[in-house]
Order: structure tokens, then sequence, then C-alpha cells
């Protein structure tokens, strides 16, 4: 079976399934994945979105973020806007799953969940970005890599690295 293109956000001792993608494509193999039967698109409207999806699978549904990286553009002040802007939706969707009023939350637990979150999507974009870029390089046929070779500093005892018998000062 082929990797999926999305990624896993979790969401520490809470029980609920957190899903990342990037495209309508993505989302569409989420919904297939877990077994949902449901005419729903992504990104229609937006450049980011947060979906609460009931499944029979995932105990109450599953919560997908799809970002459309190319809209979000370059500035990390604006993409660190749109993360926390869906984080604030879907920390209100995990409590939902979890049949708590998202306004009976503590400050510090919705802050610590939210930061977590956070770091996660972060890391996810990021790893996107690599993957897209390592898709871009193009393998030659044949190509070798070249060999760098590593200089090392020699010091006066004619070793590398530190001096390990340096002489005693009085």
């Amino acid at each position: 079976m082929k990797n999926p293109n999305y990624y896993h956000v979790d969401c520490g001792f809470f029980p609920t399934q957190i899903k990342l993608c990037f495209n309508n494509k993505d989302y569409q193999a989420i919904l297939k994945d877990y077994g949902v039967d449901l005419k729903a698109t992504a990104l229609d409207v937006g450049i980011a979105e947060t979906h609460l999806i009931p499944t029979t699978s995932v105990s109450g549904g599953i919560i997908v973020l799809v970002f459309d990286l190319n809209a979000c553009g370059d500035d990390p002040v604006e993409l660190a806007g749109y993360i926390g802007h869906e984080v604030v939706h879907c920390v209100g969707h995990i409590f939902e799953l979890i049949g708590e009023e998202y306004e009976n939350i503590g400050r510090e637990t919705n802050a610590y969940l939210s930061q977590h979150l956070i770091k996660q999507i972060t890391k996810g974009i990021q790893l996107e970005h690599a993957r897209k870029r390592d898709r871009k390089i193009p393998k030659q046929k044949g190509e070798r890599k070249q060999r760098t070779d590593i200089q090392v500093d020699k010091h006066s005892d004619g070793g590398s690295g530190q001096n390990n018998n340096p002489e005693q000062t009085i």
C-alpha cells in the first residue's frame, strides 16, 4: 500500500483522530481511508479549513485540517496566522467530540493543547515543503554525488581535536 500523503496530528491523551493535508485529493483519501461516504470537498472557498467529519470507524468522528500552502504564501507571519486560526477551530472540535463545552475548558488546558497542535501542524508543513522540494530535484541517470572532503584542523600535538595533554601552568 502506498504511504498516504497526509499526516496524523497527535493530540495527547484526547481520544481524537486529527489529520493534516494540503489539497482536496489527499482530503478525499482521508475520507476513503476512514470509510466516510460524504460528498464534500476541501479548499473550495478558503486557504485553510478545519473539518469535523462524523464517522463510524472512529468514535465520534475525525478532524481534518487542510491548508493550501500555495495560497498561504511564503510569509511565515501569514502562515502562523492561518495555523493559529485553524487550531482554535480544532480545539473546539476536540472538546465537542469528547462532550465538553468549549467555554468550560480552562485557559491553561486550551493554551497547552493549542501550543502542542501548532507545533505539530508547523512540523507537518515543514515536512510537506521538504517533500515537495525533494520531488522537484531531478535525478539524472548515472549521476554521482560529488564527494566532499572534510578538513580537520590539526593542533600542535598532531591529533585532530582538542589537545588532551595540555601543559600545566604554575
